[in-house]
């Protein structure tokens, strides 16, 4: 009778260690479940508030990718980035749809510290520290589609409980390029320098520059350059905020190119 209750006690103790195991990587920043990327389609736009204890948070500059301002082109593959800092374990899930639809668009290749389940990418074990970065890959898709990246991000303090974890989501929008492969083969060939940059950035190019503008991450217009800018080949990027833009220009003879830069 003694060696069955120390055999059943034995029995709780290994399954009460087990939760207690399982609670602290939820609460750690580690493994969340899909569907908590905060998409709209998704369940009403759920986050990971569902183990963490308070409420989501909007913030911006967590996402970036080398997608041009002028859009994707349907089957290239892109490079993400997912940056945090300011807590002591960190943890994510992105998803990319649509506002109104869960179907995910486009093929995700995951990088080192990340994984992929169906339409999610997310950390594989969390990272600490004073600050996390993962890169991984997506492939758009061939379809030309407005494509909306959802992320939930958890900003843990590592305390083994789902108390004091902060969630944050973000969201990024990028259009398709519906010219085509046709227009980069047709791009205007042109280098900029310094990259990244503090005050000014430097265009060589050979012929005139017809119009400019530089884009956010998110597409939208961050500044048109000015006529004595094209001319000079030199911009003033003193007044843009630290972050990664894209550089569209049209030379004289209709060729369009874009490329990216740091500002710092």
């Amino acid at each position: 009778m003694k060696k069955t209750l120390l055999l059943v006690s034995l029995i709780t103790i290994t399954a009460l260690a087990l939760l207690s195991n399982l609670n602290t990587i939820d609460a750690s920043a580690s493994l969340p479940n899909n569907g908590t990327a905060g998409a709209p389609a998704d369940g009403g736009g759920a986050t990971c508030t569902g183990c963490h204890a308070g409420t989501a948070t909007q913030t911006t500059g967590v996402i970036s990718s080398d997608i041009p301002g002028s859009g994707y082109v349907g089957g290239t593959t892109y490079n993400f980035t997912v940056t945090m800092s300011g807590a002591a374990a960190y943890g994510f899930e992105m998803t990319p749809q649509t506002a109104t639809s869960n179907v995910g668009l486009g093929t995700w290749i995951a990088g080192v510290g990340t994984g992929v389940s169906t339409k999610y990418i997310k950390q594989s074990a969390k990272k600490t520290g004073a600050s996390a970065t993962w890169t991984f890959k997506w492939t758009a898709p061939a379809t030309a589609t407005t494509v909306t990246f959802y992320g939930a991000f958890n900003y843990a303090n590592n305390n083994n409980t789902t108390s004091g974890d902060i969630i944050k989501k973000s969201s990024v929008t990028y259009f398709a390029n519906t010219t085509g492969i046709a227009e980069h083969k047709n791009a205007a060939i042109i280098v900029l320098f310094p990259n990244p940059t503090t005050e000014e950035l430097h265009i060589s190019s050979s012929g005139f520059l017809k119009e400019g503008k530089i884009l956010s991450v998110d597409g939208k217009i961050s500044k048109i350059i000015s006529e004595y800018e094209l001319i000079s080949k030199t911009i003033s990027v003193r007044d843009l905020q630290e972050g990664i833009y894209f550089l569209n220009i049209t030379s004289e003879d209709g060729r369009t190119s874009s490329s990216k830069f740091i500002k710092n």
